[in-house]
Order: structure tokens, then sequence, then C-alpha cells
């Protein structure tokens, strides 16, 4: 499941359960809040794992954040998500919390 929230500093997207190639069209979806401005942040603290897809979907946000002089957040990863994204490099890319 995926859950999109939008306060006044910004948007909070949260995925829970394992994200498969089957999420992917609704992560897109939500992903795509990101062009509203202010902070963006991804919570996975519910989130037990990722399909590759998603983890592409992660990287291009990020990725067009990046012109406007802004970064994915990623809060709450369990110890095998971080390590994952760690072992990928993509803590030197996103902010890991």
């Amino acid at each position: 499941m995926i859950r999109t929230s939008t306060t006044a500093d910004g948007t909070k997207v949260a995925l829970e359960g394992s994200v498969g190639i089957d999420e992917i069209a609704e992560l897109e979806k939500a992903l795509d809040a990101a062009r509203g401005g202010g902070a963006f942040h991804v919570d996975l603290a519910a989130c037990r794992s990722l399909c590759s897809s998603a983890i592409g979907s992660l990287i291009a946000c990020h990725n067009r954040l990046l012109p406007e002089g802004r970064r994915l957040r990623i809060r709450g990863a369990n110890e095998d998500l971080g390590r994952l994204l760690k072992l990928m490099g993509l803590d030197r890319h996103f902010e890991l919390a």
C-alpha cells in the first residue's frame, strides 16, 4: 500500500508491505507529488521489501528533484533495506535516516 500526505512543509509518501511490480504505477503516481515543492520524504518504516523497479522509481524521482536543488529523503528503512540502499551507493544521493 502507498499513502501520500501533503502539509505546508512538503509531501510524504509512505510505503507499506512489499512494493513489487504490481504497485509501480501507484508508486510513480505518488512520487509525482514531489513536483509540488517543499520537502519530500519517503517513509519506509512499514515497508518490508522493494523490487528493483521501485528502487528505480525512487532514483528517477531523486533525479527530477536535483535541478530544483532538492533531495529525496528516505526515512525509517529497516536494516535490510537500509543495507541494500547503502550497498547500491544510494546513500550518497538520497538522504537516509
